[in-house]
């Protein structure tokens, strides 16, 4: 077994790890040759599921395994958010599997050149998984989005949050419609009648080949377009998912009415926006 990398996007990658250690302690990351993907999925609360592909991070990059080249290992965010924040400003970073000396423990090893050309290295531990241990992992499962729209700045909702979570938002109430509306608003506080509105935003068209049944049958076709979707979320989980804008570049929101919301947060332009996905999953609470 043998994983080895240059790190060619420092800045992402911290980026995406900051999000993701603000989500949970540990993550699924498998490698293989054609991409990397991180799964975040506590016993409770939002899910996280990353797609990348692996130039969006890394380069010349090596891996072999008896399990079809495919390496899969938990590892523990902070620590590796922590070793990459000390990478941010150096000229050359590698990362690698490895076991640490004093106890054949595996690690990831991530080693730092410095602008001064002096050599620093970063352990992180992590556990290899076997292929049976997680191959019942899969994202959940939802049934066809009432609304899908196009949200507008997360910046503008991270900090509408924080106002709504000072005034006591245990739950925060998120609605969309397919005429470009969007608005939250307190949920199960009677003592406070807070809402923020946006208007204007865009729905984007369905792929044909991508539904079936036909567009034409489609929820979020057969409803009116002024019709609202609701979905009820935990109000600090929900500011901490709106941590991504840091680098999103567009966060499509699929609403499935009182079962689900669903987040794509594409990190690439549009031209090539498959090659850096993360998916969130937030469950609503039922009304």
């Amino acid at each position: 077994m043998r994983f080895k990398t240059s790190i060619r996007n420092v800045s992402t990658f911290t980026k995406l790890t900051s999000c993701l250690v603000s989500i949970g302690k540990i993550a699924w990351l498998r490698l293989d040759e054609d991409e990397i993907r991180f799964t975040l999925m506590p016993d409770q609360g939002v899910q996280v599921f990353v797609n990348l592909s692996i130039e969006s991070l890394f380069d010349s990059y090596i891996i072999t395994s008896a399990n079809s080249n495919i390496i899969n290992l938990e590892v523990p965010l902070s620590p590796l958010h922590r070793a990459l924040r000390s990478c941010v400003s150096a000229s050359d970073a590698t990362l690698r599997l490895t076991k640490r000396s004093s106890d054949n423990a595996p690690i990831l090893c991530l080693t730092i050149t410095t602008t001064t050309n002096t050599l620093v290295t970063q352990e992180i531990p992590v556990r290899v998984l076997s292929a049976a241990s997680v191959a019942n992992i899969k994202e959940p499962t939802c049934p066809e989005p009432d609304v899908h729209i196009i949200l507008p700045s997360l910046y503008s909702l991270r900090s509408v949050v924080e106002r709504f979570n000072k005034l006591d938002a245990s739950r925060i109430a998120i609605a969309a419609n397919m005429n470009g509306e969007f608005k939250m608003r307190l949920d199960g506080n009677d003592a406070v009648k807070v809402e923020s509105v946006w208007t204007g935003l865009m729905n984007p068209l369905l792929d044909p080949e991508q539904v079936p049944g036909g567009v034409e049958n489609h929820p979020s076709t057969t409803r009116e377009k002024s019709e609202f979707a609701w979905v009820r979320v935990d109000g600090k989980e929900w500011g901490r998912v709106l941590k991504v804008g840091g680098i999103s570049r567009r966060v499509v929101a699929c609403f499935c009415e009182d079962h689900a919301l669903v987040l794509y947060v594409y990190l690439t332009d549009q031209e090539d926006e498959d090659s850096a996905v993360l998916t969130y999953y937030l469950s609503s609470f039922v009304t």
